[in-house]
C-alpha cells in the first residue's frame, strides 16, 4: 500500500513536471520556430559584454552553445533559446535583419526581408535612433514617425501567412539611460559624462550641451512615439485577425540599473540588460504561459 502511494504520488509529480511544457498556443497560432528579428543595435547585443555586436547576447536572437559554455560567456536566455526550450530545435530559423543606427525609417526595408521564408515569429524594436539625434530639434514628427512605423508594419504583416505571431517593443527610456549612466564609469575607469561627450551617443539626451529640458522634451516625445507604436499595433491586430499581433511596453517601464547598461559605452544594454530585456518581453509577450526557462 505505501508502495502504491509513493508510486502514484511520483506519477502525479512527473505529470505536473511534465505540463509545464504542454504547449498553449491559440487555436491558429503557429509554433514561433521561424524567427526572424527587425530593429537596430540593441537587437545586435552591440557592446553588451565586448567591443562591438554581440549576436549571442542578443535578447531575442542570441544563442548559448558548446564555445560560449566552454569559455563561460554570460548567457542571456534569448527569446531563441526559450522557443527551443518550449518548442524544439526541430525546423528552427533564427535570423535578424536588425542594423546598428537603424531608424523607424528602415523597418519597411528590414521587414522586406521576411518574404519567402515563411516566418512564423517576428519581433520589431525599433525608434531609440529617431531620438538620439543630434538635438531635439531633428527629432520625427507624429505624423513622419506615425507613417514609417505603419509602412514598416503592413510590409512585414503582408510577407506573413496565417498563424504568425508578432511582438512590437516599445523604445526604451533613453532618459533613464542619463540617470543611471551620469553616476556610472566605464570599464571602472572613466566617469559615463566623458564616454558620451567623446563618443557623441543620442546627442539629444547625453550631450553635455542638452539640458534638463532637453532631456524632458526627448521623454514626452518618446512616451508620444510609444502611444503610437501601441495604437497601430492595436489597429493592425484587428485587421489582421488571422494572425497574432501584440505590444509591450516593458521595456520603457522596466526599472533598469546601472548594471543593466553596457561597461563600455554607458548607453547600449549591458548583457544583464540584454537578460532582462528578454525576460520582460517574453513574459509579457504571446508565449507567456509557457515553461520559463531557470
Amino acid at each position: 500500500m505505501k508502495i502504491h502511494s509513493l508510486v502514484t504520488l511520483g506519477t502525479i509529480l512527473t505529470t505536473l513536471l511534465m505540463a509545464r511544457s504542454i504547449l498553449a498556443l491559440e487555436p491558429g497560432q503557429s509554433e514561433p520556430k521561424r524567427l526572424f528579428s527587425t530593429g537596430d543595435s540593441m537587437t545586435r547585443g552591440f557592446n553588451a559584454n565586448t567591443p562591438l555586436d554581440n549576436p549571442h547576447l542578443s535578447w531575442v536572437n542570441g544563442y548559448h552553445g558548446f564555445w560560449e559554455d566552454l569559455f563561460g560567456l554570460p548567457d542571456v536566455e534569448s527569446h531563441n533559446q526559450r522557443i527551443d526550450a518550449n518548442f524544439g530545435d526541430s525546423d528552427r530559423s533564427n535570423q535578424t535583419a536588425a542594423e546598428n543606427g537603424a531608424t523607424m525609417g528602415d523597418l519597411t526595408t528590414q521587414a522586406s526581408g521576411t518574404l519567402g521564408k515563411n516566418v512564423t515569429y517576428a519581433t520589431v524594436l525599433l525608434g531609440s535612433n529617431d531620438v538620439c539625434k543630434d538635438s531635439i530639434a531633428d527629432l520625427p514628427t507624429d505624423e513622419q514617425f506615425r507613417t514609417r512605423f505603419e509602412g514598416g508594419m503592413d510590409t512585414l504583416l503582408a510577407n506573413l501567412a496565417a498563424g504568425a505571431t508578432v511582438q512590437v517593443v516599445a523604445i526604451p527610456n533613453i532618459v533613464e539611460v542619463y540617470n543611471q549612466g551620469r553616476v556610472k564609469q566605464s570599464l571602472g575607469l572613466v566617469d559615463c559624462p566623458e564616454v558620451w561627450a567623446t563618443s557623441g551617443s543620442c546627442g539629444s539626451v547625453l550631450s553635455p550641451d542638452a539640458t534638463d529640458s532637453d532631456r524632458a522634451f526627448a521623454l514626452s516625445r518618446i512616451m508620444a512615439y510609444n502611444q503610437m507604436l501601441r495604437e497601430i499595433t492595436e489597429n493592425k491586430a484587428a485587421q489582421h485577425q488571422d494572425k497574432f499581433i501584440s505590444f509591450t511596453d516593458v521595456s520603457f517601464t522596466y526599472p533598469f540599473t546601472q548594471s543593466e547598461l553596457s561597461n563600455l559605452d554607458c548607453f547600449h544594454s549591458s548583457w544583464e540588460g540584454q537578460e532582462a530585456l528578454s525576460r520582460e518581453t517574453w513574459n509579457s509577450g504571446p508565449f507567456r504561459e509557457h515553461q520559463e526557462l531557470d
